[in-house]
């Protein structure tokens, strides 16, 4: 509940300052941007969780998503969206969530909780992750072609619960992590726009690691004085790593592979 209050003030600010913003000329106006996408793609990955980084707590690499009958990954992703100029500022999030039953093929260990072979579990898994990204753009749509470059702060907001018949593992946690990234976008037509990003870890002790690889296309249905409605379909790539400094480590992994993107954005 506090991350999703969190997120809702940072929208709420984002779009304050927008509104507050004194456009003295269209190089220094400000505008904003607010869009909602869904995604779907293969999953992958797993959820090692010891009990106090001991030894023997847990099963390496397990319980794997594979095995509590997770295949597939929906998620939605949405944002707020300030431009000034060079300037970019985006808050963003994935809500990542599973959800299920599953009987277990091999014995399995778990925050030191032991879950017999056979033994029918229920699994709730949240993986959400929220952003801050800020890029400066190095050109003014040169030829119609935009390339930005920046950083930003990702929040991996985790949650597990696997519960049987005589025991249950129930572990949550937050960390924050850092990347790189690059943006480009080409302008087809006054209508069509394709973009590429690419953000990748900065890799720092007991701090998620999220890869993002993005290819989408966005078609403008009508702009009106710089406003305007768009729908953006796509395809992408995501890996969350996750492995912190116990003898015993939590490690999650979560891998998207590919997902695509159908949504909606509107531009202010």
């Amino acid at each position: 509940m506090i991350h999703q209050i969190m997120y809702s003030a940072g929208l709420a600010s984002l779009s304050l300052l927008a509104a507050s913003g004194n456009a003295q000329e269209n190089s220094n106006a400000f505008s904003y941007s607010i869009g909602i996408s869904y995604l779907d793609s293969n999953l992958s990955g797993f959820v090692q969780t010891p009990a106090g980084g001991q030894p023997g707590t847990t099963s390496s690499n397990r319980p794997s998503f594979k095995e509590l009958g997770f295949d597939r990954q929906s998620a939605i992703d949405a944002y707020g969206r300030i431009l000034r100029g060079r300037h970019s500022l985006e808050v963003g999030g994935q809500w990542q969530r599973q959800s299920g039953k599953s009987v277990l093929e091999k014995d399995l260990v778990s925050q030191k909780q032991f879950f017999a072979a056979g033994s029918r579990v229920d699994a709730d898994i949240q993986t959400d992750w929220y952003r801050l990204n800020y890029l400066y753009a190095l050109n003014n749509n040169i030829d119609n072609i935009s390339f930005a470059v920046g950083g930003g702060l990702v929040w991996f907001d985790f949650h597990y619960k696997l519960t049987g018949i005589d025991a249950k593992a129930d572990r949550a946690y937050s960390k924050i992590g850092y990347r790189a990234g690059a943006n480009i976008d080409w302008k087809l037509s006054n209508k069509l726009l394709v973009n590429a990003k690419l953000f990748a870890p900065i890799p720092l002790s007991n701090t998620p690691e999220i890869w993002t690889v993005e290819l989408n296309s966005s078609y403008t249905f009508w702009n009106n004085g710089g406003s305007g409605l768009q729908a953006i379909a796509g395809i992408g790539y995501n890996r969350l790593d996750y492995e912190d400094d116990q003898k015993m480590p939590n490690h999650i992994r979560v891998e998207m592979t590919p997902y695509f993107r159908l949504g909606l954005q509107m531009d202010f």
